[in-house]
């Protein structure tokens, strides 16, 4: 009995001596953290850009709206889908045309409470001197771990039509 507990006490000073593995064993408890803010960086960065494009997207595409409502001529009221595609195109490659992306245009007097959820393909373009709200509202890839509540963007802008 008194044989092992000497090797086992053997054993224990000679790995309590050694220090080869303790870099590793360093770099692991500092480098996990570092790792997981970086992650998280990432993951908000990727959110900003998105929101970014989205606006940006959003901003251009009522823009060609009010350039259309003062041609002198009949205005043309894009549909839906048509809204879509140009926002997805004025937005860049963090938006994309899928079932995540939701677009409306409502008259401002119909948004009479704070928040009133923005309906797919809503096209209430009034009359000829309705302001209008293009509301738009995207989806954002997550791929770091508790960030679940960036999930969305969501972006909006306001024209008045004018015209015939």
């Amino acid at each position: 009995m008194m044989r092992l507990h000497s090797r086992a006490s053997t054993f224990l000073r000679r790995f309590a001596r050694q220090d080869s593995g303790a870099t590793a064993i360093e770099f692991a408890l500092v480098s996990s953290p570092l790792f997981l803010l970086i992650l998280g960086l990432l993951q908000v960065g990727l959110y900003y850009a998105t929101q970014a494009a989205l606006d940006g997207g959003t901003t251009k595409t009522v823009e060609a709206l009010h350039t259309s409502f003062h041609t002198g001529t009949s205005a043309t009221l894009p549909t839906a889908s048509a809204l879509k595609a140009s926002l997805v195109t004025n937005a860049g490659g963090l938006i994309n045309n899928n079932a995540s992306l939701l677009v409306e245009v409502r008259q401002l007097s119909a948004l009479t409470s704070g928040a009133v959820a923005i309906v797919d393909g809503t096209t209430d373009y009034g009359s000829i001197t309705s302001v209008l709200v293009l509301r738009a509202k995207a989806s954002v890839t997550i791929f770091a771990p508790g960030f679940g509540s960036l999930a969305f963007v969501q972006s909006s802008a306001i024209v008045r039509r004018q015209g015939t």
